[in-house]
């Protein structure tokens, strides 16, 4: 039963991190083509926000197991 609920958990945290990423990158981007009017900046905008989503996701949430 725990081994169950072990997986769940793990299952639900994947989706909180894919999260991450969507809204790292879509802020990223718009934060990128809004400053810049571009849209080469948009796309190094979606890219920068993707880097600071898995530095987030994968550093700073990593080592907070107990909030979860």
């Amino acid at each position: 039963m725990k081994e169950k609920q072990a997986e769940e958990h793990m299952d639900g945290v994947k989706n909180m991190k894919g999260i991450f990423f969507l809204l790292g990158a879509v802020f990223g981007a718009l934060t990128g083509g809004v400053t810049q009017e571009t849209f080469m900046a948009t796309i190094v905008g979606a890219i920068i926000g993707l880097l600071f989503a898995a530095f987030f996701a994968n550093i700073l949430l990593k080592g907070r197991e107990h909030d979860r």
